[in-house]
């Protein structure tokens, strides 16, 4: 696994997006779309937004709230949310992580049938581990 991004949930994507621009000297490629959040309490379609920053090789990246999903901005809204790892195959990488302790909360399809292209886990501590598709590499981070 290779860390690429830590992900922040905000309430506000453009605030957000113009307040770090500012302030860390970031700028964004925006990203998002219609995909399929597997959970255990079943599948939905949801409508994602999210900014990550262009350069590396670690980005930041803000995930817009989705109320009732795991990106929802609770009390630590703004804080580091999870943190995202470059992986070969989600799905082996996934039941490793199970193997190991870590609850599987969410996987991401992009469509019904469909390999995921990422999966979020909890550590037993606390922490979201997301696992990231390398295919998705030359989307989310085309310069790298």
């Amino acid at each position: 696994m290779e860390l690429f991004h830590t992900g922040i949930v905000v309430d506000d994507l453009a605030s957000a997006k113009d307040e770090l621009a500012t302030t860390l000297a970031l700028t964004w490629r925006d990203g998002g779309g219609r995909v399929l959040l597997v959970t255990p309490d079943g599948t939905r379609s949801v409508r994602t937004s999210y900014a990550i920053s262009t350069h590396g090789p670690h980005h930041v990246e803000l995930c817009q709230s989705i109320p009732g999903t795991l990106w929802t901005a609770g009390a630590g809204a703004g804080q580091a949310h999870h943190l995202g790892y470059w992986v070969d195959d989600v799905a082996t990488v996934s039941a490793e992580l199970e193997e190991q302790g870590s609850t599987t909360v969410a996987t991401i399809l992009p469509a019904e049938g469909a390999e995921p292209i990422c999966a979020y886990h909890r550590t037993q501590s606390g922490l979201y581990v997301e696992v990231v598709s390398l295919a998705l590499r030359p989307v989310l981070t085309p310069d790298q």
